[in-house]
C-alpha cells in the first residue's frame, strides 16, 4: 500500500510526481498508465495525487509544458545573444538541442502522438513554445545571411528542415550505439553548417566540452 506523504511538500512533491509519471508514460505509454500507477511509483495515495493534479491529462500537460519551457529558455538565451556570431549561436544551439533532448528523453513527449490526449488549449501551450524556438532559429539564420556567414535561398524552409533533422535524432540515438552523443553533436553540427553554406572563415570548431557519466 502506498504510504501517506504530507501535502506540505508542495512543489517538491509535484515535481516528483511529474518525474515518475514521465518515465511511466515513456516506458509503458500514456494510455496504459493509471493515476494509481503514478501514485504507487511516487509512494503516495491516489487521493494525494488529486491534491496536485486534477487528472492524468493534467499531469501530462504539466510535464510537456515544463520541459518545453526549460528547453526554449535554454536555447533562446543563446539564439538571442547578439554578442555572439550567428555561426557560434547555431553551433551552441545544435549542441543544446541534442543534449537536452537526450538528457531529458522521458519528458520529451511533445512530438509524440501522446500529445493528442491533451485539450486544444493544453496543446496550444506547447505549440506556442515550439513557435518561439522556431522563430528564434529562423531569426539567427536570417542574421547570418545578412552578415554573409550563411547563404540560404529559402530561410523559412531551411529552418523547418534543420529542426526536423535535429528532432529526428531522438528516434534513433542510443547511448549504447556506435556513436557517442558528443560525436553525434559534432557530425550534426557539421551537417547543419553545410546546409547553411556557412563561411569557412567563421566555421572553425568551438570547443565546448561535455562530461559524460
Amino acid at each position: 500500500m502506498a504510504r501517506k506523504r504530507s501535502l506540505d511538500e508542495g512543489p517538491v512533491l509535484r515535481g516528483k510526481i511529474m518525474c515518475r509519471a514521465s518515465v511511466l508514460f515513456y516506458q509503458r505509454g500514456y494510455a496504459a498508465t493509471s493515476i494509481r500507477d503514478i501514485a504507487d511509483a511516487v509512494g503516495i495515495s491516489s487521493s494525494t495525487m488529486y491534491h496536485h493534479f486534477t487528472n492524468k491529462q493534467d499531469v501530462l500537460h504539466a510535464i510537456i509544458k515544463n520541459f518545453m519551457s526549460d528547453f526554449v529558455s535554454a536555447t533562446c538565451a543563446v539564439l538571442r545573444d547578439r554578442s555572439r556570431t550567428p555561426t557560434e549561436r547555431i553551433r551552441e544551439t545544435v549542441r543544446l538541442h541534442l543534449t537536452i533532448s537526450q538528457d531529458r528523453r522521458p519528458e520529451l513527449l511533445i512530438g509524440n502522438p501522446i500529445r493528442y490526449a491533451l485539450t486544444p488549449g493544453q496543446q496550444g501551450d506547447g505549440i506556442r513554445l515550439q513557435i518561439e524556438y522556431h522563430d528564434a532559429v529562423q531569426d539567427v539564420i536570417e542574421q547570418g545571411c545578412t552578415t554573409g556567414e550563411f547563404a540560404v535561398d529559402d530561410v523559412q524552409l531551411t529552418t523547418m528542415a534543420l529542426l526536423d533533422m535535429l528532432n529526428g535524432v531522438r528516434e534513433w540515438f542510443r547511448p549504447s550505439g556506435p556513436l557517442s552523443l558528443d560525436q553525434v553533436v559534432d557530425r550534426y553540427t557539421a551537417i547543419v553548417l553545410k546546409v547553411l553554406a556557412a563561411s569557412s572563415s567563421v566555421n572553425a570548431p568551438v570547443a565546448v566540452g561535455r562530461a559524460h557519466a
